[in-house]
């Protein structure tokens, strides 16, 4: 999956609701630029979430999940419990060539390998893709 980030911050971000217009737009705007979708950042450029997912970087040692203002979604919440070097910290945009792998996670895709933002080449096939699928599909589920 190749992202284009963009300036954006979803209405109560930490609130899942339908108001998904500017959102879509979003989205919609980067698939007419190349992309496969969007990942926003504040004015800072602090990276926060994906239009319908969260996202998570891995800097070679350990997980690292943005902090700001997002949407804490379930697939993040599991794979924080789960894998043992994990943090939430702040990534600015000028971080992610230092990253050795990205990745976008939400109930439906479970995780995804992120290859590329904008023109910054990530590692599509790191191992710890694998490592994190294999840990989110391990999770009991929970029976009604």
């Amino acid at each position: 999956m190749k992202v284009q980030a963009v300036v954006y911050r979803r209405e109560l971000p930490e609130v899942k609701h339908i108001g998904l217009f500017g959102t879509l737009w979003h989205r919609r705007k980067a698939e007419l630029n190349g992309y496969d979708d969007a990942l926003f950042m504040d004015t800072s450029s602090f990276v926060s979430e994906g239009a319908t997912w969260n996202i998570g970087f891995f800097d070679g040692e350990r997980v690292i999940w943005p902090s700001g203002e997002i949407l804490p979604g379930i697939t993040m919440k599991l794979l924080k419990q789960v894998h043992e070097h994990t943090i939430t910290a702040p990534v600015n945009y000028r971080d992610l060539p230092g990253m050795r792998a990205a990745f976008a996670v939400n109930t439906s895709i479970g995780v995804r390998a992120i290859s590329a933002i904008d023109n910054i080449e990530l590692s599509g096939d790191d191992p710890i893709i694998d490592t994190l699928r294999k840990e989110y599909e391990e999770i009991p589920m929970e029976r009604p």
